[in-house]
């Protein structure tokens, strides 16, 4: 119980000790050891494999240099003798592990003997520097910056190792305690612990190196910092300099000229080869290896060329005793080659990427010809692939020295921006530099509208030709919508009689302005009208399927336009298929698919101008705005006829919707029935043009002046008057109703008596009951 106890407290402290150190397995917590004084004492002494204690190697740490090895040879002794205890077959297995410790052990005294070396500075302070030799210090700067990017990488992943070495040392120390002393499995995990301490001995010493290295390269990356700023601003110009950047760009111009005579070349050879078997395909996969070489090739002198443009730039602008230098032609040139670079930074990926997948899949292919029967029996195909295989490692060298030219061609681009930024000042610079953004958008944009967006028939149709077509349309449309506009002031100024004469036109013109801008638009444009038939038959067809109902009310609306069977202004009648009542109001608008009619409650409503074609519809002011109406009235009988006609003449010559003045349509009294107990007549009158478009309120007015006027004359308004009789003995109404009440109140009081003597009798047996208990 108590040895349980113990090595739960010590996989306690073990777990502590992982999280403070990567040396021992225990840690800082545990530097004493779990038995105070008694451990330290035994640190000072020779680690006995059979009486390891937490702090065991703390013995190889507190040695000197000079006195490490020898103590590294006593403790392999120490283990060999142990290894006595073990059966002669379990030592012979056990002498590898023995070995590995030694070789551990030896290989971390040469670590701990080792010492990292300070280097003098590569580059150091001038007085003046050249290009060449700027370059050399960014070079040197990526170099370095990719060592230090390596290092804390490997540092990173070593420091990894050395925690997961850590908790299997806590974890194989539980197993090495809970063994019994004195014992061969006791020396067997005794060697498994050794062996990982060593391990992670290794580790740290390692660790130990790289931060120094990390240490020494990062102080000389910052040194190189100062020393590049310190070059960029005493950078001078050489007239040998100037001359061999000469000499060095028209040497990569030839370069490149040859470069893309050998693209053309193995591009017309791919496109010669024919791809109907797998060696063809083989073949042709192989030749698109080199065209994507060259390309690259291509790229790389590119890159070069315009980083030795940026480096005579720069040597023009710092040769201070040149003057008219054309400053504005360098700003110009620079954003082209920037662009360039840029452009070449993408097709850079995606070679790249293309390479990678062309890796992989030449790999798949060799693995396949390996299972398929292996290199002797498709020693074509091996051998393509072997050859494609060798072009991508080739390509990739290429592709790395791509990405280097594209650098210093960007840092070449700098230093000429800042020279530029001196030589022409701030405000100057940033004119340029806006100058020559806008000349390239414009550039750009102008290659933007002429790319095809589509083409119809064999017409290709830009950007440029279709907003050219759209900008045609609209301007018709704005001439014929003011045009429009214009037509229908001046029927409003005429009169009601001529705003439909003048909306037609209005309209006719419309559509024509716009039909023609439609048809002038495509011939901008460039489009066949041959082709265009042939759509527009095309069209015609779509449209009798799927649009029928728009074209059959834009067809109706030019009908009623030409036959003018409705107008504007005019005020019509339809039956409402609803409710069966009228609706009717003024024509406002006749639209291409609709028209809109107003109600006399200042209500639009639209109606499809096919309902006009297909249904019965009343027009009240098609041939004349004037309309004769009917308003009935009854008097009684015995009534002067003579006065009543003076009587509502009169009333109706007072009001100002009637038409009067014209012959034969002057308002009069009409005796048209003899009734019961009435007269009927009707007063007829002429409208004018203005009430004949407000029916019920016209009504309303003469209904209410008939009503005054004869009143005001004493004339009798007759009602209906109806009279009973009843027959000799027969009994009234009322007097019925009555006897019916006494008969029901009779029917009540006989029920009440019989309820209340079967209530009595009930009551009386009870009690008699009673009783008689």
């Amino acid at each position: 119980m108590a040895q349980r106890l113990l090595t739960l407290f010590f996989v306690l402290f073990m777990s502590v000790s992982t999280a403070y150190s990567q040396v021992h397995p225990i840690g800082s917590i545990l530097q004493n050891g779990l038995g105070g004084e008694t451990t330290k004492e035994e640190a000072k002494s020779l680690p006995d494999p059979l009486h390891l204690t937490p702090t065991w190697w703390g013995y190889f740490e507190d040695k000197k240099v000079a006195d490490l090895r020898q103590a590294v040879i006593d403790f392999l002794n120490e283990i060999e003798e142990a290894a006595l205890l073990l059966p002669e077959e379990n030592r012979k297995k056990e002498a590898t592990k023995i070995s590995h410790i030694s070789a551990n052990l030896f290989a971390y005294v040469a670590l701990v003997e080792k010492s990292v070396k300070v280097k003098a500075p590569a580059f150091s302070a001038k007085e003046h520097y050249n290009v060449a030799e700027l370059l050399a210090i960014i070079h040197r700067e990526r170099e370095l910056s990719s060592d230090l990017m390596s290092t804390r990488e490997n540092i990173r992943d070593q420091e990894r190792q050395a925690r997961d070495l850590s908790r299997q040392i806590s974890q194989q120390f539980v197993t090495y305690f809970e063994t019994g002393e004195n014992s061969p499995e006791r020396y067997l995990e005794a060697l498994k612990v050794i062996m990982q301490q060593t391990e992670l001995a290794l580790l740290n010493e390692r660790l130990r190196i790289l931060r120094e290295n990390l240490t020494l390269a990062e102080e000389e990356s910052n040194l190189l910092q100062e020393v590049k700023s310190t070059a960029i601003a005493r950078l001078t110009y050489s007239e040998a300099e100037f001359e061999d950047v000469e000499h060095r760009l028209s040497d990569a111009i030839v370069r490149l000229q040859e470069a893309n005579t050998r693209l053309l070349r193995e591009q017309s050879q791919l496109l010669l080869l024919p791809e109907t078997t797998v060696e063809d395909q083989a073949v042709a996969r192989l030749r698109n290896q080199r065209v994507s070489k060259e390309k690259i090739n291509v790229a790389i002198l590119e890159a070069q060329i315009d980083m030795y443009e940026n480096e005579r730039d720069t040597l023009t602008l710092l040769a201070t005793d040149d003057e008219g230098t054309d400053v504005e032609r360098i700003q110009k040139d620079y954003a082209e080659r920037q662009r360039s670079i840029q452009e070449l930074q993408l097709k850079a990926k995606d070679w790249f990427n293309q390479n990678e997948a062309e890796r992989s899949s030449t790999n798949a292919l060799l693995a396949d010809i390996e299972t398929r029967g292996g290199m002797n029996e498709n020693s074509f195909l091996a051998g393509i692939a072997n050859d494609r295989l060798a072009l991508i490692q080739e390509t990739s060298v290429l592709l790395q020295k791509l990405q280097t030219e594209i650098a210093d061609s960007q840092f070449m681009g700098r230093i000429l921006e800042n020279q530029l930024l001196k030589y022409q000042g701030v405000l100057l610079n940033t004119i340029n530099r806006t100058k020559s953004a806008l000349s390239y958008a414009w550039r750009n944009v102008k290659q933007l509208i002429r790319t095809p967006l589509f083409t119809i028939g064999d017409t290709p149709v830009t950007a440029l030709s279709f907003a050219q077509f759209l900008m045609i349309v609209l301007v018709c449309w704005w001439i014929a919508f003011w045009l429009n506009r214009v037509f229908n002031r001046m029927g409003n100024k005429r009169g009601d009689d001529k705003l439909p004469a003048y909306y037609l036109a209005g309209r006719l013109t419309y559509y024509g302005i716009i039909l023609f801008g439609f048809l002038y638009g495509l011939t901008a444009v460039g489009i066949d009208f041959t082709n265009f038939a042939l759509v527009a038959g095309a069209l015609a067809i779509g449209l009798g399927f799927g649009l029928q109902s728009i074209v059959n009310n834009f067809v109706s609306g030019l009908i009623i336009l030409f036959e003018r069977s409705i107008k504007v202004g005019d005020f019509i009648e339809l039956q409402d298929q609803k409710n069966g009542k009228p609706l009717w109001g003024e024509v406002k608008e006749i639209n291409v698919r609709a028209t809109i009619i107003t109600d006399n409650d200042n209500v639009d409503i639209v109606i499809p101008n096919s309902e006009f074609i297909n249904t019965k519809m009343l027009n009240w002011t098609l041939k004349e705005p004037q309309r004769r109406v009917r308003y009935p009235f009854r008097v009684a009988y015995g009534t002067s006829k003579e006065l009543v006609r003076e009587a509502v003449l009169a009333a109706a010559e007072g009001l100002p919707h009637t038409l009067k003045g014209i012959p034969g349509r002057n308002p009069a009294v009409w005796l048209v029935n003899f009734q019961d107990y009435y007269y009927e007549f009707e007063l007829v009158v002429w409208l004018t043009s203005r009430a004949v478009k407000r029916p019920n309120g016209i009504r309303a007015a003469y209904m209410w002046a008939i009503d005054t006027a004869l009143r005001e004359n004493g004339i009798e308004i007759p009602l209906p008057q109806r009279e009973h009789r009843f027959r000799e003995g027969e009994i009234l109404p009322i007097e019925r109703v009555r006897r019916d009440i006494l008969a029901q109140e009779a029917i009540e009081e006989a029920e009440a008596e019989v309820e209340a003597e079967i209530a009595e009798r009930e009551a009386k047996e009870a009690d008699k009951k009673g009783r008689d208990r």
